[in-house]
């Protein structure tokens, strides 16, 4: 079973080893370089005439560190430059990149994220709103934070931290202080907190939009293994933040990528490879994971605020998911918890899973089960398999990849049955991403008679 994280795809041992050391002597110096750029921040005003305006929200294009390992591969290069192509054709006037622009943060990832936004826009690039994420502190050699910091700044041409208001609306990009899974935003929060003060004090009956790399612990998909310790506190102040987040790469499909509570959080998921949680047989990193990058177009009207699910890997015009299930804000904005986890799950209906149509087979020493796939008000997360009345397998569904493009077939290769020739009984049930299971179930023996 693969329960591993695909977290650092160029990293050994030794360089994880010498990252955690590095991180440990930025820590040190933090104050002086990311307090400095923090307090040096200004707010920038800008004014667009489109209607509706429009703001693409991507993040985590994890671009390889060197030209070497580049042309080794450069698939989530070609995701990137195939979603800046996407967003051109729908004439997006600013973009938000929620942080991990590289595997590792160096001067060539950065300069590969500018060279590209170069390429597809040329001089009419939209408002371009990037902050850092959690591999973009980290390198294989001793890189201080304010080294980081520096190379961001010199090469993208704008402040880790920054305050810009867009046709009266406050958008706050707020990069961790340090390359911290978990805790890197405990100096960051300071300054958040007083820039939400000023935005606030001038965005009533509008949401104010913060960036940051992680989601709060414990709000929307992906945040209870991913999430940050420290933002919480700072963001339940303010009940009008919508906080788009990068960093856990779960699916932007599931519902639960919306969270609303104290204030609202939406996961960003990612331009390089998609991700899962852990206790599944087919794994955290599911087949193809690295095959359809997925953002947020959001637009803006006089009325409402509309968020879209875009798929970017038609690399042309994208393809818009779920648009029967967009989430949107009426204006004025208020947060009437509509996207509460709670209120949701008890509106939710359970999957309908097929009594009838599956087989199994047996094809070295491993078992096959072939059904038809299970339908769903949403879409059918998971399968759990029950085998011989005791033991239990757990399965996604292949509903990362874009809803349109879901096997009518599922097959499910089961793994450490004991003397898988002889007979044995599965019984299989449909998951959804609320975790509601189908009430009717299919049942398959295989083996002698």
């Amino acid at each position: 079973m693969q329960h591993s994280k695909k977290r650092l795809f160029f990293f050994t041992a030794a360089a994880i080893a010498t990252v955690s050391a590095a991180a440990l002597t930025a820590a040190a110096l933090i104050p002086s370089g990311s307090e400095a750029a923090m307090n040096s921040t200004k707010m920038q005003e800008f004014h667009t005439e489109s209607d509706p305006f429009k703001v693409a929200v991507i993040s985590d294009t994890q671009l390889p560190p060197t030209e070497k390992q580049m042309g080794e591969d450069d698939t989530f290069l070609q995701n990137l430059k195939k979603t800046l192509t996407v967003l051109k054709h729908h004439k997006v006037d600013m973009i938000l990149f929620a942080g991990d622009i590289g595997d590792l943060g160096t001067r060539f990832a950065f300069q590969t994220y500018q060279d590209a936004l170069d390429e597809v826009f040329g001089n009419g690039r939209p408002i371009i709103q990037t902050i850092m994420g959690n591999h973009d502190y980290w390198n294989k050699s001793v890189f201080t934070a304010i080294n980081h910091q520096k190379a961001f700044t010199e090469i993208l041409g704008q402040s880790p931290w920054t305050h810009y208001v867009v046709n009266g609306y406050h958008f706050i990009g707020a990069s961790p202080d340090s390359g911290s899974m978990t805790r890197g935003y405990r100096r960051t929060a300071k300054w958040l907190d007083a820039e939400l003060k000023k935005a606030s004090a001038d965005s009533e009956g509008k949401p104010i939009f913060v960036i940051t790399h992680n989601q709060p612990k414990n709000t929307s998909y992906g945040s209870e293994d991913w999430g940050d310790e420290t933002l919480d506190a700072v963001l339940s102040k303010y009940p009008n933040v919508i906080d788009f987040s990068g960093h856990v790469h779960y699916s932007l499909l599931d519902e639960r990528s919306i969270w609303q509570g104290d204030y609202t959080v939406v996961n960003t998921q990612s331009l390089s490879y998609t991700e899962l949680e852990e206790g599944k047989e087919n794994g955290t990193i599911p087949p193809d994971a690295e095959k359809t990058p997925m953002g947020y177009l959001i637009e803006f009207s006089k009325d409402s605020i509309r968020l879209r699910r875009i798929n970017f890997a038609d690399g042309t015009t994208g393809q818009e998911e779920k648009e029967e299930m967009r989430w949107s804000f009426p204006l004025p904005y208020r947060n009437d918890g509509r996207y509460s986890f709670e209120a949701r799950k008890a509106a939710n209906s359970a999957p309908v899973m097929p009594e009838a149509g599956g087989m199994a087979t047996v094809q070295n020493d491993r078992v096959y089960l072939l059904f038809p796939a299970a339908s769903d008000d949403d879409f059918v997360h998971s399968y759990r398999v029950i085998i011989d009345g005791k033991d239990e397998q757990l399965f996604f569904s292949d509903f990362y990849n874009g809803l349109d493009t879901m096997s009518k077939q599922v097959t499910l290769e089961l793994t450490d049955i004991k003397k898988p020739e002889e007979k044995h009984s599965f019984e299989i049930r449909a998951v959804d991403s609320w975790g509601a299971e189908s009430k009717t179930c299919l049942q398959i023996e295989t083996g002698a008679q």
